[in-house]
């Protein structure tokens, strides 16, 4: 059977209330963040999912890791809009680069890197092998030759305007003919898949 307390006991409890009262709490950033955890976990993961998918569309995600040169997907996602090329070429050398080839698939023009999205070409700086080296300058000079035959024109044809190296990603035309289509007749390039080739077997 419960008993009531006497009225002078909760007299003396309210007052002792009333002369002492509690503090009010304070406002803790972090307990409020870790009450929020998940909302804010969701918030992050669909951020990063946003700009992940933006970067990198679907073609770019099938390709093995260390094959990630470019996004090699012809996604019709951008509209093709012929950019002229204007101007002498010449092989790059120095620090001054306006218009100028590197290798078989990347040059600069008015002073802007680009690397033709279409192919890949063997490599100049760093070759497996001799043989590479070789058909690399090769690539470099076919390169050279049809940048300066006149009627060039790019378009992008990829999602990405650049890619992680910070070069434009354009496919090179010559009288509406990709130059990527020549080298790759002339066995100096492949077309870009998602790997790059063997040029020492």
């Amino acid at each position: 059977m419960m008993t009531r307390k006497p009225a002078r006991v909760l007299l003396l409890k309210d007052a002792r209330q009333k002369l002492n009262p509690e503090p009010s709490p304070h406002f803790n950033p972090f307990a409020a963040l870790y009450r929020m955890r998940r909302v804010l976990m969701v918030a992050l993961l669909a951020t990063l999912t946003v700009i992940h998918f933006e970067k990198l569309p679907y073609s770019y995600l099938v390709v093995p890791a260390g094959n990630k040169l470019i996004d090699y997907g012809i996604t019709g996602a951008v509209a093709p809009r012929p950019e002229p090329i204007e101007g002498r070429f010449v092989t790059c050398t120095g620090a001054q680069r306006i218009n100028c080839v590197v290798d078989g698939d990347t040059f600069w023009y008015r002073a802007v890197k680009y690397r033709i999205s279409d192919i890949n070409t063997p490599e100049i700086g760093r070759p497996q092998c001799e043989t590479e080296r070789r058909l690399g300058l090769e690539a470099q000079v076919a390169l050279l030759e049809n940048l300066n035959g006149g009627g060039l024109t790019m378009e992008r044809r990829e999602r990405r305007d650049v890619d992680q190296y910070g070069r434009k990603l354009r496919v090179v035309l010559q009288d509406g003919r990709s130059v990527g289509d020549d080298l790759i007749a002339r066995g100096l390039a492949h077309r870009w898949n998602g790997h790059k080739l063997n040029w020492c077997g």
